[in-house]
């Protein structure tokens, strides 16, 4: 999740009454040393905020590891059921939608877990790199697009979040002699062979971004 993008949720989420989010359900949500540790926004933004007004969070992944409180795939009945029996008031689906092959169908599991006058706060790159985890469609709409696939639900708010590109990204994290070492590698290993043209793209296509910004799309709807 970039830094902007969790920025920009608080945000959405600060305007919205706890109890008509409570609990929350975050899908895809990693592990517990992702969120505080390796992308610590994540959690200082939204789901610290939260808990400090005594929201219920549900985190759902395939990773059995700590900090998932429900470990599953999201394509099992069992399991769909499980997460359904908590009656989540707000399901957060952040950055999953590239990652799977049917997006429709991606929508109407989701819609299956919200109970009637529940929120979907879903986000998805726009304009942004190959990523794949395990794979990358490359699916990047636009919030109307996301709006779409989700039938019977009203539009509360949309926005094309913009973040730093990746130029600015590689600044802050190979600060000055560091960062033409790390190009002169990447210049070097742009020669070499590869596998497959995957990836190729995981090592390069985000080199597009070098002077143009990363961006999300986000959108919030409510179920009728």
């Amino acid at each position: 999740m970039r830094f902007n993008e969790a920025k920009h949720i608080r945000e959405v989420l600060s305007e919205m009454v706890i109890k008509d989010i409570s609990p929350v359900l975050n899908l895809g949500s990693s592990t517990k040393n992702f969120r505080e540790k390796e992308q610590p926004h994540i959690d200082e933004f939204i789901f610290k905020p939260l808990e400090e007004k005594g929201v219920k969070i549900y985190h759902a992944d395939m990773k059995k590891s700590k900090g998932v409180d429900l470990v599953g795939d999201i394509y099992n009945k069992e399991y769909q059921k499980e997460i359904k029996a908590l009656s989540p008031k707000l399901i957060m689906c952040c950055n999953i939608f590239e990652h799977v092959t049917d997006s429709k169908g991606f929508a109407e599991i989701c819609d299956e877990l919200l109970p009637s006058g529940g929120f979907m706060l879903v986000t998805v790159p726009y304009s942004y790199p190959y990523h794949n985890d395990p794979i990358d469609t490359y699916f990047r709409p636009s919030p109307e697009e996301i709006a779409e696939l989700f039938e019977g639900y009203e539009l509360i708010h949309q926005e094309i979040v913009s973040d730093i590109s990746y130029r600015e990204e590689l600044i802050m994290k190979f600060p000055g002699a560091k960062l033409w070492v790390y190009l002169l590698k990447s210049f070097v290993k742009f020669f070499m062979p590869f596998n497959n043209f995957n990836a190729w793209k995981k090592r390069y296509h985000r080199y597009f971004w070098l002077f143009r910004p990363f961006k999300v799309s986000c959108v919030l709807l409510k179920k009728s």
